[in-house]
């Protein structure tokens, strides 16, 4: 299904499609490399409930316009806009809300990753049922090289599904890797060529949409019931991990470095 094809609804920062039995959700922020602000997260909360509602839609695809598929929160819209206590918290919280929508959605949801997916995208990457990507692709949680902590649940999420140690050497580096690397280790489902994802994507499509959708929404519910147990509350911890790590001079440090484009120097407090 590509992104012209379908019934397109009206969104300021996603594309929204349907064809046949599946809904697709562009992130359309291009110029900005698919980072997210406020108004992304809600818009794709209203698509995913749009999607889930509709009987005829049995699979649900998240892409990228452009180069990206998402680079993670939009820096420059953090630091106009999240300028206190509350509204911070308050932003973090719909982050949340959104993965956590994301994980529970009743349809099996699938990450269709054109491109470099970072911070909040390597969250949302995490909060799906599969993923396929594009070889080219680079994946990393790439909060650590900017002085933040991953409050979306990185630390939670990822020791799951490709184990403590591992996960602890791709956040603790910030270390990118490609979609090649991430479906050796688990990460990824497949990783094909550029110009065949479209087509992996619909193959993944066709194997999920005449299955029953009482049976794959009852068993990705036990399944997540019994993996992600403590979701909640550790993802609760994350934000208030988050805000401590806000208030440090090594972030304060990275956000001044972000704004003059050089690299930080941490002092460790």
């Amino acid at each position: 299904m590509n992104d012209s094809e379908g019934e397109t609804m009206g969104y300021e920062t996603i594309l929204f499609g349907k064809k046949d039995v599946v809904a697709r959700i562009t992130l359309n922020r291009p110029e900005k490399m698919n980072a997210m602000n406020g108004v992304m997260f809600r818009e794709v909360l209203q698509a995913l409930d749009d999607a889930e509602k509709d009987d005829k839609v049995r699979v649900v695809v998240i892409t990228g316009s452009g180069k990206a598929f998402c680079t993670g929160v939009d820096l420059t819209f953090a630091r106009e806009e999240l300028d206190s206590f509350r509204s911070e918290l308050d932003f973090l919280s719909l982050g949340k809300r959104l993965l956590r929508r994301m994980e529970d959605l009743a349809k099996p949801l699938i990450a269709a990753v054109n491109g470099l997916a970072l911070a909040g995208g390597f969250e949302m990457i995490l909060a799906v049922d599969m993923v396929i990507a594009a070889e080219e692709a680079m994946i990393g949680d790439q909060h650590m090289r900017v002085g933040m902590f991953g409050a979306g649940g990185t630390p939670f999420r990822l020791p799951i599904l490709i184990g403590l140690r591992k996960a602890k050497e791709l956040i603790l580096t910030g270390r990118w890797i490609s979609a090649k690397e991430a479906e050796r280790i688990g990460l990824v489902n497949r990783a094909v060529p550029a110009g065949e994802l479209e087509q992996a994507v619909d193959e993944m499509v066709a194997e999920l949409a005449d299955k029953s959708p009482t049976a794959m929404r009852i068993t990705k519910s036990y399944m997540n019931r019994t993996a992600l147990s403590h979701a909640e509350a550790n993802l609760e911890m994350a934000i208030l991990s988050s805000l401590a790590n806000t208030a440090s001079e090594d972030h304060k440090e990275a956000m001044r470095a972000f704004r003059e484009k050089r690299k930080p120097k941490f002092t460790g407090r």
